[in-house]
């Protein structure tokens, strides 16, 4: 019990001073900044909101999905508005003995996993999902850690509005089916390009990201 409080306290102290300094941090323990209490958002989008961490930007945005970036590093975040109206919980993951780091995650009643596995070129591709939400990341294994932490931040962020989600997917005006689909394809390929649905890129005209620090 009390090497949890150490812990706790640690990890505290990355987030409130900004240290990336996690070389002796274990990915166990990065992953428990998911206890930690969510920041304060800082990026508003209909009917989500949530925290990005200082030198991050968002680099392109639609309805469920943002490109966010940090030191040249580019994280793609989904939101599955769908499965969160229909508080669809229904989830299975086992983990994977051939990752580099694979787990499941189980905190307040939000289930999800993370998972780092070696790709080519010698770099990871980072995936977490938790909060129904999901981040990937391809990138060098001396950036695992710092990824791991920015994401893990960013998912427990999240904060969804009822009212607006339900609106958006009932608005006849608006194509948002349960249509399948894999944003993440092309970053397993050593790209750039994010592949969204038509659906998506309807929408993305008639949104703005907001300021950082700007707050209705």
């Amino acid at each position: 019990m009390k090497v949890k409080k150490i812990l706790f306290i640690i990890l505290s102290c990355f987030i409130l001073v900004g240290c990336t300094n996690l070389k002796n941090a274990s990915y166990d323990d990065i992953m428990n900044n998911l206890t930690l209490a969510p920041k304060r958002a800082n990026i508003f989008r209909q009917g989500y909101q949530f925290f990005i961490p200082q030198g991050m930007q968002v680099k392109k945005a639609g309805l469920s999905y943002a490109i966010l970036s940090s030191n040249n590093i580019d994280y793609y975040l989904y939101v599955d508005l769908i499965s969160y109206n229909a508080k669809d919980e229904e989830f299975v993951y086992e983990k994977n003995k051939n990752a580099l780091y694979s787990t499941t995650i189980n905190y307040q009643n939000k289930k999800g996993y993370a998972e780092v596995n070696l790709q080519e070129n010698n770099q990871y591709l980072i995936e977490i999902m938790y909060n129904y939400a999901k981040i990937e990341v391809m990138v060098d294994e001396n950036k695992v850690k710092e990824v791991l932490s920015n994401s893990a931040t960013i998912l427990n962020s999240i904060r969804y509005d009822d009212l607006i989600i339900k609106d958006l997917l009932t608005d006849d005006n608006l194509d948002y089916t349960e249509e399948k689909f894999n944003m993440f394809d092309d970053i397993k390929e050593n790209t750039n390009v994010l592949d969204y649905s038509d659906s998506t890129n309807q929408v993305e005209d008639k949104e703005k990201v907001k300021d950082t620090d700007y707050v209705d």
